[in-house]
């Protein structure tokens, strides 16, 4: 049997579980329909981890990895550039948009049921101080609250989560796949962020 062939039972497991999690939470999540929905038998959840808790563990840590941490990478090194810095902020707005979008079941549950994530704490972090290093190289203004403008970009993600359905309803569509869309909200974001809304 090949890696591709004993991996399949594990990532539908994680797929599978990862959106009845979303939808219930953990504890109104069963083993039983979860592994109906993967079309694998429990034993497989022990096999690769151990049990419910560790498969919920192993959900939250991917959702980590994916909306956080990959995202992050952008941050860790701050261009000497206003044009490279700005193209670092965009592949940062575009991973984690799409990230969260992918990831928005967990990112429900999340919020809902106030888990506390130590990635995000990180992500924050990342983002408020590739913010100050780009004031103190001159690249963005030397006022700017970076705090707060990191808080405005978030509740900018998170909004695109809430709001999904009511979105999904009026535009006839789920238009937060839609790559068009997507980079229509990159785009805007980023200008409203390195611009703001006033000529000068």
């Amino acid at each position: 049997m090949s890696d591709a062939e004993t991996t399949l039972p594990k990532q539908r497991l994680l797929t599978e579980s990862a959106r009845i999690f979303g939808e219930k939470g953990f504890a109104g999540a069963s083993v039983r329909e979860i592994c109906r929905a993967a079309e694998t038998s429990s034993n497989m959840i022990h096999h690769y981890f151990g049990s419910k808790q560790g498969l919920y563990d192993a959900v939250l840590a991917k959702f980590s990895e994916q909306v956080f941490e990959v995202p992050m990478r952008m941050l860790q090194h701050v261009p000497d550039t206003s044009a490279a810095y700005a193209a670092r902020l965009e592949i940062f707005f575009q991973e984690s948009l799409v990230a969260l979008i992918s990831n928005r079941h967990i990112y429900e549950m999340v919020h809902r049921e106030r888990l506390v994530v130590s990635s995000f704490i990180s992500y924050n972090q990342a983002f408020i101080a590739f913010l100050q290093a780009g004031k103190e190289k001159g690249l963005i203004r030397e006022n700017l609250d970076a705090e707060m403008l990191t808080g405005l970009f978030l509740d900018r993600l998170g909004a695109q989560i809430y709001y999904a359905n009511p979105i999904r309803e009026l535009s006839g569509g789920d238009i937060l796949t839609d790559p068009v869309y997507q980079n229509r909200w990159i785009a805007a974001n980023l200008d409203l962020f390195l611009n703001g809304a006033f000529e000068r």
